[in-house]
């Protein structure tokens, strides 16, 4: 097998880590936030994050779904099958969204900025 074989297998190896990881989650989102973490592990990056579900699912109860595992309340497109939260991302919440309601179909988010947290913290103690 060639080096290019080898990457190539690798590569395909990890698109089914993710999906059955995280199921459901955008691969783009899952390389970016992996990228971020390894660059800077210290630092926590915020990402507009978008939920995207079945029409059966409650509106009021995923609300507060995703309010538990983010303390952020999300705003609500779409007659309530798109979820937008503003949100500090890290591998285990994106699980924790992920594998919190079956209704869910997909998940998909981008990068909007870092916040040095302990930087932060130490400059308003």
């Amino acid at each position: 097998m060639s080096q290019l074989e080898d990457l190539i297998q690798k590569f395909e190896e990890f698109q089914q880590a993710c999906k059955s990881v995280l199921p459901g989650v955008a691969r783009r989102l899952i390389e970016d936030l992996i990228l971020h973490q390894q660059e800077n592990p210290g630092l926590e990056y915020m990402y507009k994050i978008e939920i995207f579900t079945r029409k059966e699912a409650n509106v009021n109860k995923f609300k507060q779904v995703i309010l538990e595992k983010t303390s952020m309340i999300p705003e609500v497109y779409d007659s309530g099958t798109h979820y937008v939260v503003n949100y500090k991302l890290s591998l285990e919440t994106l699980k924790e969204l992920s594998q919190c309601d079956p209704n869910i179909l997909e998940i998909r988010g981008e990068y909007i900025g870092n916040i040095g947290l302990k930087e932060f913290e130490h400059r308003y103690e």
